[in-house]
């Protein structure tokens, strides 16, 4: 009896210090400033997309006819020149973010997870942890949406809703306040992957997918948070009631010259869900001509860090 005794001690003291050598909540620490690795859509990242490009998105009639209808101008109204992005962003913004962890100040647990704007024009995500629902769909939507994580693993797996409406792309491809977003954060060492999928049943025939990476900055000197915007009418003629830039249906003069610049088709430039799968570039292959030689944009999207990026250019 004291031999069994003894030896149930002993296990039970194993299990207590393996659960308390154990991570109680976040399987990894997601803490720092991170700087952004363009090394991908440089130009989307960097100048933005040329004009009408909506390829490689899945967009509907409606999102193109929207969007075709867009002008960079209307952010010169004074009341929407301090218009947010919204939050997914996140995925397609040159920008550094800051990552703090917020705990629970009795228990030590995370409450939170907050990822401010560093830098970009957006509002912070704040992903709560603590099991709390998601309002109802009638409660106020704001720009940092409202966002729910678990873990899998050792992946952050976040849920986000109520999100005010916004752009798939920086040339106006719209995204719906119906739309909401999963984000898959994911560190391996010093490289931040995001990975978010995008569902908006106004503007998308299927789901969008969207990737960021981005490099931990242990100098930690970027802002936490963007520089107070002011609204000012930025162009006299937009002080004119009923004046908002807009183009009216079939009056874009941009509405074909990306197609026209890389010899496409509208059909491929103005994207959809056929144009994403590999049937459609066998479709292609008959008729395309791609242009002689590059002439824009021959070695990056114009102002970003290749040499930090790990990119090898060479202009033809």
């Amino acid at each position: 009896m004291v031999i069994r005794s003894v030896i149930r001690s002993i296990a039970l003291t194993v299990v207590a210090v393996a659960v308390a050598a154990s991570p109680a909540a976040a399987q990894v620490d997601f803490q720092g400033q991170w700087g952004a690795v363009n090394h991908q859509e440089a130009m989307g990242r960097g100048p933005g997309p040329d004009l009408a490009d909506y390829t490689g998105l899945p967009i509907n009639d409606e999102a193109r006819h929207t969007a075709l209808s867009y002008t960079a101008a209307v952010l010169g109204m004074s009341e929407r020149g301090c218009m947010f992005y919204t939050e997914n962003y996140l995925l397609f913004a040159p920008h550094n973010i800051l990552i703090e962890r917020v705990n629970d100040p009795v228990t030590g647990d995370i409450l939170a997870w907050r990822i401010s704007a560093g830098g970009s024009d957006r509002a912070p995500i704040t992903v709560w942890m603590d099991g709390r629902p998601h309002p109802s769909p009638n409660a106020p939507y704001f720009f940092s949406g409202f966002t729910t994580g678990h873990w899998e693993g050792d992946r952050l797996v976040a849920r986000m809703t109520h999100m005010k409406r916004g752009i798939m792309r920086r040339n106006g491809v719209p995204l719906s306040d119906k739309a909401t977003m999963t984000l898959h954060l994911t560190r391996h060492a010093d490289i931040l992957t995001i990975m978010g999928i995008i569902d908006d049943p106004m503007y998308l025939e299927e789901k969008l997918v969207l990737t960021g990476s981005y490099r931990l900055n242990p100098r930690g000197n970027a802002p936490a948070t963007n520089p107070t915007c002011f609204p000012f009418t930025e162009l006299p003629v937009y002080d004119q009631a009923g004046a908002v830039p807009h183009f009216l249906p079939g009056t874009n003069h941009d509405a074909d010259t990306f197609a026209k610049q890389y010899g496409l088709t509208l059909e491929a430039a103005y994207g959809g869900a056929a144009t994403i799968y590999p049937e459609f570039r066998k479709r292609l292959q008959t008729t395309y001509q791609p242009p002689a030689s590059c002439t824009r944009y021959c070695c990056g999207g114009g102002g970003l860090n290749l040499q930090a990026s790990g990119i090898n250019c060479r202009a033809r």
